[in-house]
């Protein structure tokens, strides 16, 4: 452990380290895994807690979870479509495989076109382990292709073949990642605007009743309980539609 790392942060971090483990092994762990994965030994609580946070990122102890449970019928739909795509490409053998690898990292563009195009279904394994985290599986498989197109350019300080699918699925997974975090991201701004805007129209209507008319921004302002930038903020969000503020007035 660090010395400037807290037990909690350590805890945290063993975690973090524990469900990427899990993402390259296709979304599972062993109970052996589990355990030695932290610095301390686990208590009951601490598993609960790990079981837990494993559980909703859709990893399984001892087998990987049902990912096609969690697909909405438009993504088993779309999935079928494309696998049967991807079924007309041919695999090539493991020799012929790692000579296509080692010209991709001598820079040869036919190469990289080549491997891109066999790591094409992993893409799709690595996809599903994400599924059901509030992104689309199409949009998942559409970055992590991007990933894996750019990622084949890139395989030049690689020490040999052996290295190179650990590589590109690691970019294929970042992206993803970077994916969800910007969804989530994304969603949690949209909540904090809803709320802004509801907090602002309850204000709004509260102040109308003790008037008897609409309110104007500066006379909402006035209360005390928002800046003008807050007020204006909740009407761009909601587009001008807080039916207790006259917006022709000041």
């Amino acid at each position: 452990m660090e010395e400037n790392r807290s037990p909690e942060e350590q805890f945290l971090l063993d975690m973090k380290e524990l469900l990427e483990q899990a993402k390259r092994q296709g979304g599972k762990v062993t109970e052996e895994e589990v355990r030695d994965a932290f610095e301390t030994p686990l208590n009951e609580q601490q598993y609960e807690v790990v079981r837990n946070y494993l559980d909703d990122n859709h990893v399984g102890i001892g087998r990987a979870v049902d990912i096609e449970r969690l697909l909405t019928p438009e993504e088993e739909k779309y999935l079928r479509e494309y696998g049967r795509e991807l079924a007309s490409l041919e695999q090539p053998d493991p020799d012929v495989l790692d000579a296509v690898k080692l010209n991709a990292m001598a820079g040869e563009t036919e190469a990289q076109n080549e491997l891109a195009t066999y790591m094409l279904p992993k893409v799709v394994d690595i996809a599903k382990l994400y599924a059901g985290q509030g992104v689309y599986i199409q949009d998942l498989i559409g970055t992590g292709n991007m990933a894996l197109m750019a990622g084949v350019k890139l395989l030049a300080p690689l020490s040999g073949p052996e290295e190179v699918e650990g590589d590109l699925a690691q970019r294929v997974m970042n992206a993803m990642e970077e994916l969800i975090n910007e969804d989530m991201g994304s969603a949690a701004i949209g909540e904090d605007a809803l709320e802004k805007v509801n907090r602002v129209a309850e204000a709004a209507h509260e102040l109308a009743q003790e008037l008897g008319r609409k309110v104007t921004v500066m006379e909402l302002v006035g209360e005390g309980e928002f800046t003008e930038d807050e007020v204006m903020d909740a009407i761009r969000f909601c587009d001008n539609k807080i039916p207790d503020i006259d917006y022709r007035q000041p």
